[in-house]
């Protein structure tokens, strides 16, 4: 078929091709070497980071894990971890000097903590994530991501600024056989037609937000709207609770596999058919760590802790991602070798309600405060249909310019008649959680 020739093509273009990295982690696994593999990109990646990160070569040199070119992992775990407050007092430090060799760009991601921190990650790091999540598809789960039709249930800005995903993403998305459907915003009407879409183009799998997978099924459910039942499900970007699982597995007639990844590191973990998170040590190491930096057991909750052991532009080593985790068993009955997760605890996310009955994504207004250099903190919260107050706590001077197009942009989903109120405050306080909430409607459905 042709649409799989030009895909095929693609792929072997520089920069789009991940099989390479994918053939090393499936021979890492056929000759039992996955742990010698961890091994050895984590020693690449510290030794890289010793040489040409002047932020590591200060820290490694205090604990003595490298000589020459030689790493003692024994000392490992004496590297402090690494928290967003550290990165964003020692940025600069923290970049590689031989960036100018690689294709990088900018990211923001704030986490659980409420204070978007802006990082750098490049095209070779990109790899090893794709070629994570194409072992986890194909490996894990058993389906052939890439050959496989598939509907994403995903948040744009770009769709909602300019109405277009542009010529580029509609060409990707038809080489791989990818349906695009905006879930930043949905009207009743919106949900109609994906549904409508689903049931025409019969998708083997179907990759969604957690919460718009659940109100769409809930839509399907509330109007006795049958949809064609995929092969998988994967649920991503927020917490997979049972009441959301139960319902869209009810509903969509498929199991629900939970994805975990971050902006920061990519794929983290993937959920096998027995119901536990298994994690890719071949792209990132997962520590699991109590108040005291050591590491928990089985059945035992701690801090996630991530060294990505592919991002040369910005390493990021024992960095405190800002979810809590609990321990799954060494060894899954599923059969797959890789360390497992039982569960993940991160930030959930509301959905805003217009007075038409429009859904907007809680994280569509998140995305609007990344790569602010003059933001430390802030929270979106909906009083009413038309009121929305933003607690901000300010890093540097308010680029006035920039708080226009916040404001129009809320304007363009909310409604013109939007009322926005800006508060400039010290401190944005936590619930009891500990977890800060970006955003939350006050409004009861």
């Amino acid at each position: 078929m042709i649409q799989d020739i030009l895909r095929n093509f693609y792929l072997r273009i520089p920069g789009n091709n991940f099989m390479k990295q994918y053939d090393q982690i499936k021979y890492a696994f056929n000759t039992g070497a996955i742990v010698s593999f961890k091994e050895d990109c984590l020693r690449k990646i510290l030794i890289h980071s010793y040489k040409q990160v002047p932020y590591y070569s200060t820290v490694f040199n205090k604990i003595g894990i490298i000589t020459g070119n030689e790493v003692d992992l024994a000392k490992f775990n004496d590297i402090p971890i690494l928290t967003k407050e550290m990165i964003r007092k020692n940025r600069q430090e923290m970049i590689a000097k031989d960036n100018s060799k690689r294709r990088c760009y900018y990211i923001s991601s704030g986490g659980t903590t409420g204070e978007p921190v802006t990082l750098i990650k490049d095209e070779h790091g990109d790899l090893w994530s794709n070629a994570a999540a194409q072992y986890y598809y194909k490996d894990i789960i058993g389906i052939d991501e890439l050959s496989a039709k598939k509907i994403f249930i995903w948040g744009s800005e770009r769709d909602i600024f300019y109405g277009t995903l542009g010529l580029k993403a509609n060409i990707l998305n038809w080489l791989n056989k990818s349906i695009f459907l905006n879930s930043f915003k949905m009207t009743m009407e919106d949900m109609a037609k994906y549904i409508q879409i689903i049931n025409i183009y019969k998708p083997a799998l179907i990759r969604g937000y957690a919460g718009s997978l659940f109100e769409i099924a809930r839509y399907a459910k509330k109007n006795a709207i049958k949809i064609y039942h995929p092969e998988v499900i994967i649920s991503a970007a927020e917490p997979l609770t049972k009441e959301i699982r139960d319902i869209v597995e009810s509903i969509f007639g498929a199991k629900v596999y939970n994805f975990y990844g971050s902006r920061e590191a990519g794929g983290l973990a993937g959920e096998c058919r027995d119901g536990f998170l298994h994690t890719f040590p071949f792209n990132n190491y997962v520590e699991v760590l109590d108040n005291d930096n050591q590491p928990v057991g089985e059945g035992k909750r701690g801090r996630v802790i991530v060294t990505n052991i592919h991002n040369y532009s910005m390493p990021l080593i024992r960095y405190e991602i800002g979810d809590i985790a609990e321990v799954g068993p060494e060894r899954c009955a599923c059969g797959n070798g890789l360390p497992t997760l039982k569960d993940i605890t991160g930030r959930s996310i509301d959905y805003f309600v217009r007075e038409d009955g429009a859904l907007v994504y809680g994280d569509y207004f998140t995305h609007l405060f990344y790569l602010k250099a003059w933001l430390r903190k802030f929270q979106v919260i909906q009083e009413d249909y038309k009121k929305i107050t933003i607690s901000v706590v300010l890093e540097d001077k308010l680029d006035e310019n920039e708080k226009i197009e916040i404001n129009e942009k809320i304007k363009l989903v909310m409604g013109q008649d939007c009322n926005i109120t800006w508060k400039f405050v010290k401190e944005i306080s936590r619930p009891e959680s500990g977890k800060h909430i970006y955003t939350k409607t006050l409004i009861k459905r």
